[in-house]
């Protein structure tokens, strides 16, 4: 009887495993770069510091080590939304990629910290000193403007997130320094947010107001405020022509940020495809990728200029308010410095 039980029970499928490679013995130290965005070093790095957070919790010997953990969230971020091809060329499935992906995520933003606003007397006064050499603006700290992340269109409130071109996006905005790092990010609105708001309820604005540390360099999409320098609507003197080619000369390394960040990590931009996870996560991958890109600019790691993509933001349409007359003297007077 026992007999006839075991013949007649459905054998069960053996599991097979692929083999799995570590992409970085077999390739040049310009092809990590090229694939993973990452030194070799840096990789390396990266991992050490990760490594408590993704090393495998199970003594299993196909447990996912931490390593390829790090491998595959990079090459993902680097290379956009081809899921399938990454997890082949690391030897694992569509959805185990899916799952290390967000793990890779979530450790980035737990562990690298280097995502910091100026704060010390030195630090801002370095800040001010690189903004005044590239644009002759003094007091300037930050450049700051959003922009537009294309996602898939979320369950709930989805038409929130369809932003003035027309798809589904999140909604960032950033600041960056003169040498184009990211030094504060408010990523949780969705695309149809303007500018403006984004800013109005944000702790950078709060900050900037309570402790003076300086001013933003803005576009016309944001309002002229004591914490906030914005180009005039309509030049009229040399001087005010003058002003606005510096003010955008200064505000120019927020758009080349945003070029390089998103030619760095196509995940974020068109030619990437869009991000086909939730809002949240999808904000959680911007952190991520802004934060690897800080990382990148401390090990010097540069973008070829052919890299360096649009990152597909038109102007913002011009806050419709009007200035009160004391944030327009003192944009007055920043204007007769180049009398």
């Amino acid at each position: 009887m026992a007999a006839l039980f075991v013949f007649g029970q459905r054998r069960r499928k053996q599991r097979t495993f692929k083999y799995r490679i570590s992409s970085l013995d077999h390739l040049s130290d310009v092809e990590v770069v090229d694939r993973y965005r990452l030194s070799r070093i840096a990789i390396i790095y990266l991992e050490d510091n990760l490594r408590n957070d993704l090393s495998p919790t199970t003594n299993r010997s196909q447990s996912v080590s931490s390593m390829t953990k790090v491998l595959v969230g990079l090459r993902v971020l680097s290379k956009g939304n081809f899921l399938s091809e990454v997890a082949d060329l690391h030897g694992i499935s569509k959805q185990t990629a899916s799952r290390v992906l967000h793990e890779f995520v979530d450790a980035v933003n737990r562990n690298i910290d280097n995502i910091r606003f100026p704060r010390t007397q030195q630090e801002l006064a370095e800040a001010k000193l690189g903004f005044y050499k590239r644009c002759k603006i003094a007091n300037i700290v930050g450049a700051v403007d959003g922009t537009l992340v294309p996602i898939i269109a979320p369950k709930d409130s989805g038409e929130a997130y369809i932003c003035r071109k027309g798809f589904h996006a999140i909604n960032v905005m950033a600041t960056c320094s003169h040498d184009r790092r990211f030094i504060d990010i408010v990523a949780k609105w969705p695309g149809s947010q303007h500018d403006s708001s984004v800013m109005n309820t944000s702790s950078l604005k709060e900050h900037m107001e309570s402790e003076r540390p300086g001013m933003l360099l803005a576009d016309s999409g944001y309002p002229l405020t004591t914490s906030l320098l914005t180009p005039l609507a309509n030049p009229v003197t040399p001087a005010e022509a003058r002003y606005n080619n510096a003010q955008s000369k200064g505000r120019m390394v927020i758009e080349q940020s945003f070029g390089i960040l998103k030619g760095r990590f196509r995940c974020l931009h068109k030619t990437g495809g869009v991000l086909s996870y939730s809002p949240e996560k999808s904000c959680a991958i911007f952190m991520a990728c802004a934060r690897l890109h800080n990382m990148c600019l401390d090990w010097g790691l540069t973008l070829d200029d052919a890299q360096v993509v649009d990152p597909g933001q038109d102007a913002m349409e011009a806050w419709m308010g009007q200035p009160g007359l004391q944030v327009q003297e003192l944009r007055r007077r920043v204007v007769n410095t180049f009398v």
